[in-house]
């Protein structure tokens, strides 16, 4: 019974270790690990303005084709 309880917190221990993040090279690595240490904290501060941001942005370019195009695929689906 003791060798069976042994295996399995073995197992159990093999699960939960999660490799860190790796991109092959050393700058990607570092980029990713500072810009989605901000995205864990507090993901909506930076996602919900850059989402208006890029709204009122293509807005801008397109005009009323954007209009148009979002209320095409908001009555297709």
């Amino acid at each position: 019974m003791k060798t069976i309880s042994l295996k399995l917190k073995k197992k159990v221990d093999e699960i939960f270790i999660v490799e860190p993040a790796d991109l092959g090279l050393d700058f990607l690595t570092g980029f990713y690990k500072k810009t989605t240490r901000y995205f864990k904290v507090a993901p909506f501060v930076f996602i919900i303005p850059l989402c208006f941001l890029s709204a009122i942005f293509l807005y801008l370019i397109f005009g009323s084709l954007l209009i148009k195009l979002v209320s095409l695929l908001q009555y297709g689906f």
